[in-house]
């Protein structure tokens, strides 16, 4: 009997733990982003050992998965430019964090993003040309470097396509951005076997995400596609602006 009070916390953090990778992955596979913004909160109230390592790593299995399934709708052009800013953004960022203080940068982006979603919000359009792709996704490039957000930038300018193409744009550009992330924590020493574990065990509720999504897609329009982006945008720079 005491040993089963004993594990219930564990039990209960580690269902809780389902749940917020499940919400996310169901979110992100639906919409094109999400996995980060509902999972970490919880997750690291759970466990700091799933943050910020595991998430990266079923954020990218979902969108490595994701965007396979999307494979014939990806334009490879517009791919290909994202991927160049987002290096040309990690490696500014790079730079940004070798040469002045990282601090109050995480805050800065917080602000810009909660702007830029009040700005579009209010129906100015950001047009979708390879100079805006390019300067979008290298922002992206810089804030999930230095604040572990990659979405907003990205998102923003993609809010006003269709669904299917905002998913099969963002997911395969997050594929390659959770990635890069991951190799960084590797090379730092930030994620190894302990973290790999952690990753594995929270797999059943990756596959529930993944499963469900399908059927979110077929509920929600294009409209509320394009509000879950701005509010995620807005909620992802909100934190930020406010914990820095």
């Amino acid at each position: 009997m005491g040993e089963a009070l004993t594990e219930a916390p564990w039990i209960v953090g580690y269902i809780l733990a389902l749940v917020g990778i499940a919400a996310g992955a169901a979110a992100q596979a639906s919409i094109g982003m999400g996995l980060n913004l509902f999972a970490v909160p919880v997750l690291a109230l759970i466990d700091p050992v799933y943050v910020p390592g595991p998430v990266l790593m079923h954020s990218f299995l979902l969108a490595a998965v994701a965007s396979y399934r999307l494979r014939g709708d990806i334009n490879v052009r517009e791919l290909r430019i994202s991927l160049a800013g987002l290096c040309i953004g990690t490696a500014m960022a790079a730079a940004l964090l070798l040469s002045v203080s990282s601090q109050q940068l995480p805050r800065i982006f917080g602000v810009v993003i909660v702007a830029a979603v009040a700005v579009t919000a209010a129906g100015y359009r950001v047009a979708l040309s390879g100079r805006g792709l390019i300067t979008a996704s290298a922002a992206a490039g810089i804030m999930g470097t230095i604040a572990g957000v990659h979405g907003p930038p990205i998102a923003l300018l993609y809010q006003h396509e269709s669904p299917a193409r905002i998913r099969s744009a963002l997911l395969p550009f997050f594929t390659a951005a959770n990635l890069i992330s991951l190799l960084a924590l590797a090379a730092i020493g930030m994620f190894g076997w302990r973290e790999l574990v952690a990753s594995a065990a929270l797999l059943p509720g990756l596959a529930a995400g993944y499963f469900a999504s399908p059927w979110l897609i077929r509920v929600m329009s294009p409209r509320m596609i394009r509000l879950c982006i701005l509010a995620i945008s807005a909620v992802s720079g909100l934190l930020l602006a406010i914990r820095g």
